[in-house]
């Protein structure tokens, strides 16, 4: 079988600025997959940059793998796109989605690329756009969720032209629009976080503590487009993945709901992916673990989501359980940085895992134990930006599955201007602490204290809890 994996992108793409480097390289993992699959053929076509699947340097490709056939796309209209992909003759082809700045929308672009490509024949997985859009607009998620019976934190829509303009007519004396959104802001649990509907992560958001301040934010000039007003759940915050198919002709789908790892969080509360620590995973299996926190339920409960949301793909979950029951926070029908800790907590490339899940999912399998998968213990902690040669050194630790550096060079913002995700492994849970406590000694000079306490933190309690 010709198998094709794409992603599309609708930002400018900076390569002279930008730099990155994997460890493994993508052309590394895509060889491992296309070594163990010789009776298929892999092509991989895509807009810059490509993530999870290019090693670039500056706008060209830097790394191939012999056995990989790469293109990337020179359009960027949706039909013109498919029609490069088409001429490419690929028997299925797979949406690679990843994220963007502003707007996290690629998913909506590769669904329509997707829609023209089955009009060609040309069999695909990927999400309908319809699904796409659902999550790319926090409020129709939201009301999505609340319509399905799935959990999610009460809030409030500010529609910004009417929140803006309502009362701007001559002939009006008041705003009522705006009136009413001040009153169901009042009916709210304090603290709140106000958010874009349409915004990347958690960026812009802000967590207030009572009415005024969140009067203060939607009277300023940082409000300039529609807002969702949340309540702030309290209690651990995690992220899991989903991957399945949906079988339009016979009604149903077919998902792997991934264990779940637990988050760190700012301190606003909220998690920031650029400075966030990630742990797991924690398995159903584990009694302890399933009684503490229902993850039984929270399978169920995603699998419910999955299949109304007819996902076609690969989906990361933002969640929180408030110690009595599970809430959805965000639905990203994307890779993400939930992507490659899975696949380096199961010891195997992105590119396998990918294939294995989307390929043969059943929801009948338990997700800790297909396909030979068994999931080590597994942190995700940032580093600042470093040398190449600290790289392979951090690399070739026995217990570093994953390196993954990023540097905009034209970033203004200490923020914006990049980091190191590192990924570490232990076969056991106290073994995954002695590695990090090595590593933070062997790093002391660059390593961030505040990332190690908080992994270290995060590992006890989990540990704590396996029982």
């Amino acid at each position: 079988m010709r198998i094709l994996f794409f992603s599309t992108s609708s930002s400018l793409y900076d390569g002279e600025n930008i730099l990155t480097k994997t460890l493994p390289s993508w052309a590394e993992q895509w060889e491992t997959l296309a070594r163990k699959l010789p009776e298929h053929e892999f092509v991989i076509a895509s807009q810059l940059p490509g993530m999870f699947m290019l090693d670039l340097m500056g706008n060209e490709i830097a790394q191939k793998s012999e056995k990989i056939q790469y293109h990337l796309i020179q359009n960027d209209s949706e039909k013109k796109i498919a029609e490069e992909i088409a001429d490419l003759k690929p028997d299925l082809a797979i949406a690679l989605s990843f994220y963007a700045t502003p707007y996290d929308w690629l998913t909506v672009k590769d669904a329509m690329v997707a829609d023209f490509l089955r009009k060609t024949g040309i069999r695909t997985i990927c999400h309908p756009v319809e699904s796409a859009l659902i999550c790319f607009d926090k409020w129709r998620t939201h009301d999505f969720l609340e319509k399905i019976g799935v959990n999610c934190a009460k809030a409030v829509y500010m529609h910004h032209e009417l929140y803006i303009n309502g009362g701007n007519r001559r002939e009006l004396k008041s705003n009522v629009y705006r009136d009413a959104i001040f009153h169901e802001i009042k009916k709210l649990k304090f603290p709140v976080i106000i958010k874009d509907t349409t915004g990347l992560s958690s960026f812009g958001a802000d967590v207030v503590n009572n009415f005024e301040e969140a009067l203060g934010i939607l009277r300023s000039k940082k409000t300039t487009s529609d807002r969702i007003i949340e309540e702030m759940i309290s209690g651990d915050q995690f992220g899991c993945e989903i991957y399945g198919k949906f079988d339009e002709k016979k009604g149903r789908g077919d998902y792997t709901i991934l264990p779940p790892f637990l988050f760190s969080v700012n301190q606003y509360g909220i998690t920031s992916p650029k400075q966030s620590v990630k742990i797991g995973p924690f398995l159903e299996e584990n009694e302890a673990l399933n009684e503490k926190y229902k993850l039984s339920e929270l399978r169920k409960m995603l699998l419910k989501m999955a299949k109304a949301l007819k996902l076609n793909g690969i989906a990361q979950v933002d969640l929180v359980f408030n110690g009595k029951k599970w809430f959805v926070i965000e639905v990203n029908p994307r890779l993400s940085g939930m992507s490659t800790t899975y696949a380096a907590s199961s010891g195997l490339p992105l590119s396998e895992v990918i294939f294995e899940y989307l390929m043969t999912s059943s929801q009948n399998a338990q997700s800790s134990q297909r396909f030979g998968f068994q999931f080590k213990p597994t942190v995700n902690i940032k580093f600042p930006i470093m040398p190449e040669e600290r790289l392979l050194e951090l690399k070739a630790l026995p217990y570093t599955v994953f390196v993954n550096q990023i540097e905009n060079r034209a970033a203004r913002q200490i923020r914006e201007q990049g980091y190191c995700e590192v990924i570490v492994t232990g076969e056991t849970r106290d073994e995954l602490l002695e590695n990090l406590c090595d590593l933070r000694e062997r790093f002391a000079d660059i390593a961030e204290e505040h990332f190690f306490e908080t992994a270290i933190f995060l590992g006890e309690k989990q540990r704590l809890c396996e029982g």
